[in-house]
């Protein structure tokens, strides 16, 4: 028998694909150098989407509707307060935050991303997108230094404790 997942333990793995989710709503955050690629990438993206909509639905879908929607307004309201932070800060700064963060719930098991998942398929794509902010010495530090904070707002809310 697999073992019930509390309402908080839904909402903190439905928060990283969110946010992931929130990110690939920007637009032009993940625009291609080259023009002639922008089909494919735009296509890519759908994907990504698709896949980051699903991870962040996964953990919920399995409750009656009523309790349903009130854990996606409660994932949607602490995302809210973290995107808010996001205004004044570059796309790749936001994106090497958001992985530091997830790579940080990975290796704690808080999450885990299970082979042929749908966030396993997003984070696997994610990657290549933005591989070369992790190149930047300065913004890498500045970005784990902002995953940290992340983390403690989340903290701060009651959840990865």
């Amino acid at each position: 028998m697999m073992p019930t997942l509390t309402d908080r333990q839904r909402v903190e793995l439905a928060i990283p694909a969110y946010l992931l989710l929130a990110l690939t709503s920007v637009p032009g955050a993940f625009a291609p150098a080259d023009v002639d690629l922008a089909a494919r990438a735009e296509a890519d993206i759908a994907t990504l989407r698709a896949d980051l909509k699903a991870a962040s639905l996964e953990p919920l879908e399995d409750l009656p509707e009523k309790k349903r929607g009130a854990l996606v307004r409660r994932v949607e309201r602490i995302a809210r307060g973290v995107i808010v932070e996001w205004k004044d800060r570059p796309t790749l700064s936001v994106m090497l935050t958001l992985w530091y963060f997830v790579k940080n719930l990975t290796d704690r098991e808080v999450l885990i991303l299970w082979e042929g998942s749908a966030m396993a398929r997003a984070t696997s794509r994610l990657l290549p997108m933005f591989a070369h902010g992790f190149e930047e010495r300065k913004r890498d530090a500045a970005a784990q230094e902002q995953a940290g904070l992340l983390l403690a707002q989340l903290q701060a809310e009651g959840l990865y404790g």
